[in-house]
């Protein structure tokens, strides 16, 4: 009996192998397409146009989150328990209107930040209301607001550790974030 049931187990993997093997070995090879030095994978579908500094589109959004670059979408900051946006942050929101007006596909999260004083909940909602007020102000100089997903971290998140008014500072702030 023991037999039986092994020689039947046998079979039906043989079976199963079987089947396997004509559905994937037997497959036609797909022809092999010729493409442009230098064409990316990534690239098919995308714009590969160029901006006024010559800079492929691609290459530009890639640059507006990049750390550092003279491209990239700056932080701005706020004062303790504000939403209010300072003279420096609208300025520094004229400047990242202006490099999301040159990347017209991009949708972009803006996440709101705290300080860790207050309670969760509190910080929470003045999270949410420092970026909608940065998304407000952005839709004021053009940007389409279905360009702009908000979102708030309140204190979960801080940019610089401590508790002093240098940290403090630093976390006060909206960050532009790629939307996924």
């Amino acid at each position: 009996m023991k037999t039986t049931q092994v020689t039947k187990a046998l079979l039906v993997c043989l079976a199963v192998a079987v089947v396997i093997g004509m559905t994937t070995g037997c497959q036609r090879k797909k022809p092999i397409e010729t493409l442009d030095p230098g064409f990316d994978d990534d690239m098919r579908g995308r714009d590969t146009s160029t901006s006024g500094d010559g800079l492929p589109q691609m290459e530009l959004e890639r640059l507006l989150f990049e750390p550092g670059s003279q491209y990239g979408l700056q932080t701005v900051y706020f004062d303790y328990d504000s939403n209010t946006l300072r003279p420096d942050a609208m300025a520094t929101l004229r400047e990242n209107a202006e490099k999301i007006k040159q990347v017209p596909g991009v949708i972009i999260q803006l996440a709101g930040h705290c300080d860790e004083r207050g309670t969760q909940e509190y910080n929470l909602a003045l999270g949410e209301r420092r970026a909608l007020a940065v998304r407000q102000y952005l839709i004021q100089m053009g940007i389409p607001g279905d360009r702009l997903i908000t979102i708030s971290y309140g204190k979960e998140f801080p940019a610089a550790l401590g508790s002093n008014e240098s940290a403090w500072a630093r976390n006060r702030r909206v960050e532009f974030n790629r939307a996924r």
